[in-house]
């Protein structure tokens, strides 16, 4: 007798649990083209609740009732972002304004250029940092990146993958943030820069040479794997303790948060 309130008594809380969510979905789209727009960032902005649109932008996201007061923050590089108080959400279509693309002026100059290298370059072979969400939402890490007040143009971002993962190949996102007090704040780079790359141990590559980036004071460079909305995936950068300037976020418009070293990122520039 006792089992069987006890799991009723279960069963009731579990209900009880479930009608405290609130359930959305819908459709991003691009309000110019009508299409679907994939990779957008959704969620409850520094709360670490969140998602993110899969190839045909759709999206679905489960918050729970205290955060009715909260507004949904649907955010993409390439367009201008939007806020929906939860409370009104309908699910439905989400239409959103592309940004203007303003292309930078590039200077051509006889001067013999310089390459270097600026980032972590070594890790430490006993640890890693989780790099891929398994609640198809974003983790993001991040790192500083010292330019000492010149004009620079990154061409390559190399990200150091660990073994032990489970993926053939995955689609990586690079942003770029403005450095505010040593953390990351606004991106400063609207252009959506994802490429599909083999996962494989050893050096990533990511090949900026097309996309023309020229920064002129430090930066923090954030990578994204995207996860596959059909098969989960696992991902692992590399780690080290010796050294500071990284951050980490675990969701779609979550909170970052300093890492006590950093993730093996860095970045190839000339000048």
């Amino acid at each position: 007798m006792r089992n069987i309130l006890f799991t009723v008594l279960t069963i009731l809380l579990t209900l009880f649990g479930y009608t405290q969510n609130i359930k959305m979905n819908g459709s991003i789209v691009d309000s110019v083209t009508k299409e679907p727009i994939e990779f957008v960032n959704i969620g409850i902005l520094n709360k670490n609740k969140g998602t993110i649109s899969n190839l045909k932008g759709k999206f679905n996201l489960n918050v729970s009732k205290n955060f009715s007061n909260d507004s949904l923050t649907i955010s993409h590089v390439s367009y201008y972002p939007i806020k929906i108080p939860i409370k009104n959400f309908n699910n439905h279509t989400i239409f959103l304004k592309p940004k203007t693309n303003e292309l930078s002026e590039v200077i051509v100059s006889n001067k013999k250029k310089r390459k270097r290298k600026i980032g972590i370059k070594s890790y430490n072979p006993l640890l890693w940092l989780g790099a891929i969400s398994k609640d198809m939402d974003i983790i993001e890490n991040a790192q500083r990146i010292n330019i000492r007040d010149k004009s620079v143009r990154v061409k390559y971002v190399n990200i150091y993958l660990r073994r032990g993962f489970k993926s053939d190949s995955s689609f990586v996102r690079v942003n770029f943030y403005k450095n505010v007090d040593n953390k990351p704040d606004e991106k400063i780079i609207f252009e959506n820069i994802v490429q599909k790359k083999k996962i494989e141990s050893g050096w990533l590559q990511i090949d900026l040479t097309k996309q023309y980036i020229y920064l002129e004071e430090d930066f923090f460079i954030g990578v994204e794997f995207i996860p596959d909305f059909k098969n989960p995936l696992e991902v692992y950068i590399g780690a080290i303790l010796t050294k500071g300037k990284g951050y980490s976020r675990r969701n779609s418009q979550g909170e970052w948060n300093k890492l006590q070293g950093a993730s093996t990122i860095n970045v190839e520039i000339e000048y």
